[in-house]
């Protein structure tokens, strides 16, 4: 059955409003090399789709990698690192060798240390079961990865030898929505297959790719494009297209530092809220967006803060129907004596210095908060 060569959805020529469509006179002309309607319209008009939020579909579509000798690259926002590893993920590869790549680092500040990242990375990847077999540092347009997957691929039967041993089949890249997998399957193409300009279909929405899109990787493999997984623990899953943008980093990050007195109260937006106390000076400094809005206030203040500013001064989220979606809260105490950063799906990150501070960070009970001492 042919497929959109932009999204990988199955091609349909009965219903317009389902996924895949393309009119009979399309196929007539263009054959299989062919967008769907979807496509067509995100690629030419900008158009604005809701995502499909459904981890039964998501599983099933790559259950069977597991019964392959594959390998998977497993691709991760720098910006979500606890988030980007998809729940369960070993269940569905098996035993399959993992690549990760850790794409975006560009927007993170020169100061930053990027080997903490590949440890904690490493660290998390052993707690999740995944078969890793190295971690690369990208951004997504880099082209090393491409002799990566070739030298994991192929190794001499012999020394000297011309002759290769074939170390796995085909190639997936998966990871969660927004990551960068199109992005990076379009720089392969442009390099690889020489297509003059990007062929998958990529959008600053979310889950844009549809179904497996298959190049060739060599005479008898195919690196594969997989749809993005949305994350429920990650705020993406509850929010519009417009607030996504916000917290997306769409350039080099400009750390935002605080020095607090106890009893201060820092809004990210209307999506968290954090309440600093002790007897201490405290210290934050905040990597996320530079469009995310901060607003400090005496904790005192703060609930007044909320009543009067959600939807104003207080966003995202814009509309009632996603401060609904995110409406129940919970609440993370955190005791902090030195250093320590809290990693906020969907968010970023928060590091935080002081002899000693109790921290208190409320979000919408869905989304994935996780503090690691002395990690910066």
């Amino acid at each position: 059955m042919s497929r959109c060569i932009g999204c990988g959805a199955k091609i349909q020529t009965t219903n317009p409003e389902k996924i895949g469509y393309v009119p009979e006179i399309a196929i007539i002309e263009r054959g299989e090399q062919v967008y769907c309607k979807r496509c067509y319209d995100i690629r030419h008009h900008n158009a604005l789709y809701t995502p499909e939020y459904d981890t039964k579909m998501y599983y099933d579509k790559i259950k069977n990698i597991k019964d392959e000798n594959a390998l998977v690259i497993l691709m991760i926002d720098i910006m979500d690192i606890f988030g980007g590893f998809i729940p369960n993920l070993s269940e569905y590869i098996g035993n399959n060798k993992v690549l990760i790549v850790v794409n975006k680092i560009d927007v993170l500040p020169k100061s930053v240390n990027i080997k903490k990242f590949e440890e904690l990375i490493s660290l998390i990847s052993k707690r999740k079961k995944l078969n890793v077999v190295g971690i690369m540092m990208i951004s997504a347009r880099k082209q090393d990865v491409i002799a990566r997957i070739s030298k994991l691929k192929y190794a001499a039967k012999k020394k000297y030898s011309h002759e290769k041993e074939v170390r796995f089949d085909n190639c997936y890249i998966i990871g969660c929505a927004s990551v960068g997998k199109s992005t990076f399957m379009n720089m392969i193409g442009k390099i690889t297959l020489n297509y003059p300009s990007d062929v998958i279909t990529t959008s600053n929405q979310y889950q844009t790719t549809q179904d497996f899109i298959k190049w060739p990787l060599d005479q008898r493999s195919y690196l594969i494009d997989t749809p993005g997984f949305i994350n429920p623990s990650h705020y993406g899953a509850y929010i519009d297209n417009k607030s996504l943008q916000v917290l997306i980093p769409k350039k080099y990050i400009k750390v935002r530092t605080y020095q607090l007195n106890p009893d201060q109260t820092i809004f990210i937006g209307g999506l968290a809220k954090i309440k600093f106390d002790g007897e201490n000076k405290i210290n934050v400094s905040f990597y996320i967006s530079n469009e995310l809005y901060l607003h400090r206030t005496k904790t005192i203040q703060a609930d007044k803060i909320l009543e009067t500013q959600q939807f104003k001064l207080l966003v995202p989220p814009y509309t009632e129907e996603e401060a609904l979606k995110l409406n129940e809260k919970t609440v993370y105490n955190y005791e902090i004596t030195g250093t320590s950063d809290i990693f906020i799906s969907g968010i970023g990150f928060i590091h935080i210095t002081s002899e000693k501070c109790n921290v208190e960070v409320q979000v919408p009970k869905p989304i994935l908060v996780e503090k690691i001492d002395g990690f910066m």
